[in-house]
Parts: C-alpha cells; structure tokens; sequence
C-alpha cells in the first residue's frame, strides 16, 4: 500500500481527491492532507510512510515550488497538481525532482491513477535496486569475513554451508597464495584523495580476474596491502597464477606487488598452517630500502634528487644502497625516483587544470622535453593526452 499526501489550500480539492474512488483497493491510501508546503514538511516529518505528494503550485505560507526546494530526499515522488494559468511553474518543478502533473481542470479518477500508478512503479523498483545493493555488499561482506576467518581458524561444523550459501565452493586440493603491495606507502599518498579502499578494491578484482583464467577459487582482501587466495589445484598451476597476478597486478595498478604460496592442502583442516607458511616465505624490504623509499617520496620535487643525496637519507653508502634497492625491489633507484615523479604527475593532471610545464616542474623535472620522454615511456601515452582530465 503506497501513502499518499495531498498537498492544496482548497479544501474542497483534498475532498474531491480522497472520494474520487476507493482508492485502497488499487492499492493507495489518501489519508493525509496538508494545507500549504509547511505543513506538508510536517506531515513528511511525522509520518514517514508518506511516499507519495500530490502537490498543488499556488499556495499560501508556502508554496509547491519553496516545498520542492525544501522537502530535501523526504517525499520520493511527487505529482505536481496544475492549473492553466501556472504551467510555467510546472517546468520549474520538473527541476526540483517532480516526476509527473495533472492538470487541476482534467483531473478525474482514472487519470490520477495512471500518475499514482507510474509514480508507485518507479519507487518499487527504486526500491528493489536499493534492497539488491544493499544485499550483495551484505554478501560481499559475510564472503569475505568467511574467509579471512578460515584463514585463522579451522571451519565451524556449519561453515561449509554457509559459505556454500554464499556463492564460495571450496574443495581440496587447493593452495593458498599470498600477495603483498610492496611499496604501499606509495600507493597511500596516490590514493589518498579516493582513500585507500578504492585501491583495495581495485586489487582484489585484478586478482580475481586473473584468477578467473588461470583457474578456479575465490580472492580475499586480508588488508588494504595484502591478499590472499584460495586457488583450487596444484602447486605447479598455482605458481604459474601467481606469476601472471603479480605482472597483471603491476602493470595495471602501477605498484610493486610480491607474492608465495604454500603447498598443496588435502584437506580443509590443513588451510591455517597453510596461510601460515605462504606468510613465513614473504620477502619483507629492509630497513635500507624503506628509509629509501620515504626519502624518495618526501623529496621527488626536488630536480637536484640524486643516488648521493637519498644515500645519505638513508644513512648509508652510495653503492650500497644502489645494489640492494636493486636486489630487493627489481628497480634501479633511478627508476623507481622516476616512477614516484609519473605517478605524481598523473595524480596532478588529473585533479588539476595545471599545464604540462607546470606538472613537469612541479614534479622535479628541470625540463619539459625530458619529462615528456620518461611520461610517455611510464605511461605509455604522452602528457598532452593526460592534460584537462580534471575537468573532462
């Protein structure tokens, strides 16, 4: 049953309008009437059933068009009623959210009820859209709660059902593998303007498409920097979908990502000290390459950020840290100092109107022409095609 609120001065008008018909059996109730728009926000405010409003547009205290501007998201769907002589006021209602008018001078019952009905169907399926969203993060939710849980703890006596139920189908021999974002700090302050959980979202649906061809199973965001899987198979395949991860993963997401996995679990019960092996066999960066890296990040702006100067950031040897930022993160620091300056650079152009000049400078690059070289061959597109997405 839609409750619907009949907003007009005359009273005579909300008469006619509750008696034209027996409006419960179609489905509708006109019990609720106001006089003016404020005391339709009233009647809105006390009875939250309402989700229908038949308005009338010339009213005192308040009239249809201040109601509009006014109600806020509180009437879903209002019908504008119309007079000939205030048409116009009409098209500006249509602006403010009125989905439909009845010209006051043809109103009988069968036309009233085609509006009703046309305003009662996009609310039901508003409605629905709403409930099918809500469910799905809901099961997003419980799916992957499960599964962190499995990660840690052995499975309920029910668990296996419930997960069944929500769409996860886990059988041995499975393997679990484990991946890291490597340089999430980096990543942070990329993604600190859409937060951090955009960029988690991001890497759980690249795995999970990669997954997707190279086999069967389900991905699970354990943390915004660390993944795991559980693949269905052997080591041999899993290993090969770790591979294609990673590169897919880095290629797309402009990170460093690392990965391992464990053997073979035969059985449901193994899955803990499983997750707990594919953990021991991560290759953590040292303290070198972390201080490194912050001292990169802090200082790219500057166009004199050499090996010397982030060296000495990091209190230690020119060559040293030339061979184990190299060892550990498969990039030379000169690289990874250009890499830090693109990714900026994308960040900028797409959150401001700034020129490509501008960008380059303002990025460490002391001139244009160099920063058009290592943009295009990082971005695979040159700057100018990046120029304006701010405002596209």
């Amino acid at each position: 049953m839609h409750s619907v609120l009949i907003v007009d001065d005359e009273p005579f008008v909300r008469l006619s309008l509750a008696s034209m018909r027996a409006w419960e059996e179609d489905g509708f109730s006109l019990s609720h009437e106001a006089s003016n728009g404020k005391e339709a926000l009233e009647a809105l405010e006390a009875h939250p059933e309402i989700d229908i409003v038949l308005l009338d547009m010339s009213m005192p205290v308040m009239d249809g068009i201040e109601f509009l501007k006014r109600r806020g998201g509180k009437a879903p769907a209002v019908i504008v009623l119309s007079a000939y002589d205030n048409f116009h006021l009409v098209r500006t209602a249509f602006t403010l959210g009125a989905v439909d008018y009845v010209r006051k001078e043809e109103m009988e019952g069968d036309s009233i009820l085609a509006v009703l009905r046309k305003a009662a169907a996009g609310i039901d399926r508003t409605l629905e859209a709403d409930a099918s969203l809500i469910e799905r993060r809901q099961v997003d939710f419980l799916r992957g709660q499960m599964l962190r849980d499995l990660l840690a703890e052995p499975m309920a006596g029910d668990s296996a059902a419930v997960l069944a139920s929500l769409g996860v189908s886990l059988a041995p021999p499975l393997v679990i593998c484990a991946f890291w974002v490597g340089d999430f700090e980096d990543v942070s302050a990329r993604y600190r303007d859409e937060g951090i959980e955009r960029f988690s979202a991001l890497l759980e649906g690249a795995l999970a498409q990669v997954l997707a061809k190279r086999g069967r199973g389900h991905v699970v965001m354990v943390r915004p920097d660390h993944a795991a899987a559980f693949f269905l198979g052997g080591t041999e395949a899993a290993g090969s979908f770790c591979a294609d991860a990673k590169e897919y993963v880095e290629r797309y997401l402009s990170v460093r990502a690392a990965f391992s996995h464990s053997g073979v679990c035969s059985r449901m019960e193994e899955v803990q000290a499983a997750y707990r092996t594919a953990l021991s066999r991560r290759t953590v960066e040292s303290r070198i390459v972390v201080l490194a890296k912050r001292f990169v990040r802090a200082n790219y702006a500057d166009p004199e950020l050499r090996l010397g100067a982030v060296a000495a950031g990091a209190g230690v040897s020119r060559n040293h840290l030339s061979w184990e930022f190299a060892r550990e993160t498969g990039e030379t620091l000169t690289e990874y100092i250009s890499r830090v300056r693109i990714e900026e650079a994308k960040r900028l152009f797409a959150s401001t109107s700034m020129k490509v000049y501008e960008v380059a400078e303002k990025v460490g690059f002391e001139s244009v022409e160099h920063f058009s070289r290592v943009f295009k061959k990082l971005a695979g597109a040159a700057p100018s095609a990046w120029t304006g997405i701010a405002s596209r």
